[in-house]
């Protein structure tokens, strides 16, 4: 019989007896740290673990292993949402239906879920794919380089590049492979009927093998209606830490890494208030260097461009609880950087939680660093209000 390993983010828990794959688990998976503190008389090792960022749900050597989040399971599902660039109205609607989840594992399923069905009611994505084969008829174009390398000054069959329209596309094969990865995790029954109702309508599509970073969709006005839940369905698939080889026990499970989630949330959240009022966001802007030569590259987590074309925001997430008496040193140096490069007089910092730090104002004429909170303890509306409050300091 299985047991469970609870643990909580950034809490250190003392006097663990662990299995060497247990070890293996939290450490890869979950990126905790993981020491021995001391021996049994019968050779026991006794371990002292502590969570980092990074909470969800695992299995291995017979143990199901939990880091729970330091907020409530209601707000990690609207951090989710808003970061998968859904409207923070649906997603207060969702979270309303949700937050009673028994674990995170089951309200990430069950939003995915719900969606993703919405989505699906519209009809399954059809699209063009490229295709590579070699076949007894020509169809399409004669791929003329691989059919010289397989069947130099040979006949049939022949390789051929055509491109087929059908609804084994990227999207979908996102959204598949995401439903067949948590229905593994064993979600409460009605999410996992759910699910299965979502595989069953991506019959004909083919899960995707990620082995790496998860592909990026191409967004149109074509497919934009499955944005919501593609994003949703990166953000699992990202981080989600599935089919890990420890040794020879196989592991499942849920991982979320709340400093990417909180990134993206503030900045999808703010993008989303700011470019109602005129400005141009850029997440992740990888367009600014340094020094004359280029070659010290910068990527600041939100850049605005006014109508000029002109940076007139530069911003930066931290999923950190600071000292309370200032930000640290790297993330003012970090921030420096960027208002130099930018030429902009003034930079905000934004962490989960850091009241009362006053801005910090760079001698010699240097720019003004703000430092501004989002108490991620309180309820999904007040996160929210939140951030429009921000909005106003970054004019």
């Amino acid at each position: 019989m299985s047991t469970t390993l609870t643990l909580t983010e950034w809490r250190t828990t003392r006097g663990l007896a662990l299995t060497p794959a247990q070890v293996r688990l939290l450490q890869q998976t979950f990126r905790a740290k993981v020491e021995a503190e001391s021996w049994t008389p019968d050779g026991t090792v006794r371990w002292s673990v502590t969570p980092t960022s990074i909470v969800g749900a695992a299995s291995a050597d017979g143990a199901d292993v939990v880091v729970r989040p330091k907020t409530p399971v209601g707000n990690v599902l609207f951090l989710l949402g808003v970061a998968a660039g859904r409207k923070a109205d649906t997603v207060l609607d969702d979270v309303v239906q949700l937050a009673q989840a028994p674990d995170l594992t089951t309200a990430v399923a069950a939003l995915f879920a719900r969606v993703t069905e919405r989505v699906l009611q519209d009809g399954v994505l059809r699209g063009y794919r490229p295709v590579s084969e070699t076949r007894h008829t020509v169809r399409g174009r004669v791929d003329v380089a691989e059919q010289l390398r397989r069947r130099p000054g040979r006949g049939a069959p022949v390789a051929v590049r055509y491109d087929e329209h059908d609804e084994d596309v990227l999207e979908n094969r996102l959204l598949l492979t995401a439903a067949r990865a948590l229905t593994r995790l064993r979600p409460h029954p009605d999410v996992q009927r759910s699910l299965h109702r979502i595989v069953a309508a991506l019959d004909d599509v083919t899960p995707l093998r990620i082995d790496g970073p998860v592909p990026d969709v191409a967004w149109t006005r074509l497919n934009v209606r499955y944005r919501p839940a593609v994003d949703l369905a990166r953000l699992v698939l990202g981080g989600s830490g599935l089919d890990l080889a420890l040794g020879d026990t196989a592991a499942v499970g849920l991982a979320v890494d709340m400093n990417s989630v909180f990134e993206r949330f503030v900045c999808s959240a703010l993008a989303d208030v700011l470019s109602g009022r005129g400005g141009r966001p850029a997440p992740q802007d990888t367009t600014w260097r340094l020094d004359e030569r280029g070659t010290v590259h910068l990527r600041p987590d939100l850049v605005v461009y006014d109508a000029r074309g002109v940076p007139s925001v530069v911003l930066d997430t931290k999923y950190k609880v600071t000292d309370g008496t200032s930000a640290p040193p790297s993330d003012v140096y970090q921030m420096l950087a960027y208002c130099t490069a930018l030429a902009l007089e003034r930079g905000h910092l934004v962490y989960a939680r850091a009241e009362g730090i006053p801005a910090l104002v760079v001698r010699h004429g240097g720019p003004t660093i703000m430092v501004h909170s989002i108490d991620l303890s309180t309820p999904p509306a007040l996160i929210w209000a939140q951030i429009r409050a921000l909005t106003t300091h970054l004019a």
